[in-house]
């Protein structure tokens, strides 16, 4: 890949090019650090003015920025390549550049933002520049791999309802969980939908002022910081650990895959008395979308080093098992409420009403013996 991109004066625009849009993000307005890098490395102020200038090695390029009524400027953003005369464009090079400029753009912001969850990503994605930058080495795969959800499946976010009678009182307790589990899941389907991301506990703290202000129950500050707290250490369903035990006893190698940030995800695990039989967490933080983009199950198969059909999800969640599916993986669903599948995806392969179920069916499918598929 070439060195980063240098910022040149707009005075040195090279003539007789024409530019070609490649890349626009017209939301800068999301991510108020990427405005705050573009508005300091390029002298921007209020006021629409010229283009940034960029060269890489040979090659120019020139950011255009986007104004719109009513936001502080710029808005948004345009990366065009500068291509002389009426030479075709290099599509290669013009791939590697873009992609040299998104991480200088992201090493320049710093903070949450970083040069390895960008190439994380665009593995993912199947970026070519990102691919070949930076390829994840596969190691040999030594039998399946058991991925977790972990809410609903290992710990259980409606016995916060315990915690919520004391607040809200009994009454309404049970009724706040439920719609606080709802309104999380429900958020964040919209924001991967909308091609946004809050992390999950930003997710979380709204789910609940959303549920408290439904039931007519507002707190204050101090009750709800305790609340939310309380996810961060939520009890695993009696079934969790006997289940997780007798699997680790047969040598499978498991791991969490969540919803939950980093560090909310390993706090419950950790809380649980659950982290020791997983290898590793790994949060949907780093792709930037939920459950069930197929973007967060290709990653799991990316940092893991396994072929997605070598792994085995394991969810109450029938939109996960569902997009674990579709996505290559083969599931198991633990339905727990004794209710029936979705209609959206075929049937999980295998399905168990308690995890403690799953280490003899597991066994019995390894042996042969299984028909349920």
């Amino acid at each position: 890949m070439n060195a980063g991109p240098v910022v040149v004066p707009p005075a040195e625009r090279p003539s007789g090019c024409r530019a070609v849009p490649l890349l626009t993000e017209p939301s800068v307005g999301h991510y108020p650090e990427f405005r705050r890098f573009l508005v300091d490395t390029f002298g921007l102020d209020d006021r629409i003015g010229a283009s940034g200038l960029l060269r890489l090695g040979d090659r120019a390029y020139e950011l255009v920025f986007l104004g719109r009524s009513g936001q502080p400027f710029p808005s948004g953003v345009e990366i065009h390549a500068l291509v002389p005369g009426l030479e075709p464009l290099d599509e290669d090079a013009a791939d590697h550049d873009v992609w040299a400029i998104l991480l200088w753009l992201t090493d320049g912001v710093d903070g949450e933002w970083s040069a390895d969850t960008l190439a994380t990503t665009g593995r993912v994605y199947r970026v070519p520049a990102a691919v070949e930058a930076a390829p994840t080495p596969v190691r040999e795969t030594r039998g399946e791999l058991l991925a977790f959800d972990l809410y609903g499946t290992l710990v259980d976010p409606l016995a916060i309802a315990t915690e919520l009678a004391g607040i809200v009182g009994p009454d309404d307790a049970e009724r706040v969980a439920a719609t606080w589990r709802r309104a999380q899941i429900d958020y964040a389907f919209r924001l991967t939908v909308m091609n946004r991301y809050q992390d999950f506990a930003e997710v979380t703290g709204r789910a609940l002022d959303f549920a408290l202000a439904e039931a007519g129950h507002p707190v204050d500050q101090d009750a709800r910081g305790a609340l939310l707290a309380r996810y961060d250490a939520l009890e695993p369903f009696p079934d969790a650990g006997p289940a997780l035990r007798a699997l680790a006893d047969t040598g499978v190698e498991m791991v969490v895959l969540s919803n939950g940030s980093p560090a909310m995800a390993e706090a419950c695990l950790r809380t649980s008395g659950l982290s020791a039989y997983f290898s590793r967490v790994v949060s949907v933080d780093a792709v930037r979308a939920y459950k069930p983009h197929p973007a967060v199950y290709r990653h799991l198969a990316e940092v893991t080093g396994r072929p997605v059909e070598a792994i085995r999800l394991v969810s109450c969640n029938p939109f996960d098992v569902v997009g674990a599916a579709t996505a290559g993986m083969r599931t198991v669903w633990v339905d727990r409420s004794g209710t029936g599948f979705d209609t959206l995806g075929a049937p999980p392969e295998l399905t168990v009403r308690a995890l403690t179920d799953l280490p003899d069916l597991l066994a019995s499918e390894h042996d042969g013996d299984i028909t349920q598929r």
